[in-house]
C-alpha cells in the first residue's frame, strides 16, 4: 500500500521535529534566548511544510485551490491551519481535523523533547 503525498509531507513534518530536537543538543542557544539558530531555521521549514501539505490536500481531496488559505497556513500555520480546514471540510469534519492538527502539533513538541533528552542522556 502506498501512501499519498499529504501522508509524506506530515511524516517528513514529523521527522523535522525529531531531527530538531537531536540536533538541539548539539547546538548552543542564541545569546539570551531559549532557542537555537537550527529552530529559526525550523520555523520556515514547517511554514513550507504546511503550506505543500495544504496545497496536495486540496489536489488529493479535489477541492478547488485552496490559495489563500493554503498561503495563510505556510505563513501563520496555527491560525492558517484551522481556517484551511474551515474552508474546505464540513464544519464538524473541520472541528476533528483541527483537533488532530492540535494533536500532531503536540506529539511534534514530543518528539523535539525526546530527540533532546535521549542525546543529553547519552552524554551524561
Amino acid at each position: 500500500m502506498t501512501m499519498n503525498r499529504p501522508r509524506w509531507i506530515l511524516q517528513a513534518l514529523a521527522l523535522s521535529f525529531l531531527v530538531v530536537g537531536v540536533a538541539d543538543a548539539f547546538m548552543p542557544p542564541l545569546r539570551g534566548k531559549d532557542y537555537t539558530a537550527l529552530d529559526v531555521v525550523h520555523v520556515f521549514l514547517i511554514s513550507a511544510l504546511c503550506y505543500t501539505w495544504c496545497r496536495a490536500d486540496g489536489l488529493v481531496r479535489g477541492v478547488p485551490a485552496p490559495g489563500r488559505s493554503a498561503l495563510l497556513a505556510g505563513v501563520f500555520p496555527l491560525l492558517g491551519i484551522p481556517v484551511y480546514f474551515f474552508r474546505t471540510r464540513p464544519w464538524r469534519q473541520a472541528l476533528l481535523a483541527t483537533l488532530g492538527a492540535a494533536g500532531f502539533l503536540v506529539m511534534g513538541l514530543v518528539l523535539a523533547a525526546i530527540g533532546t533528552l535521549s542525546i543529553e542522556w547519552m552524554q551524561s
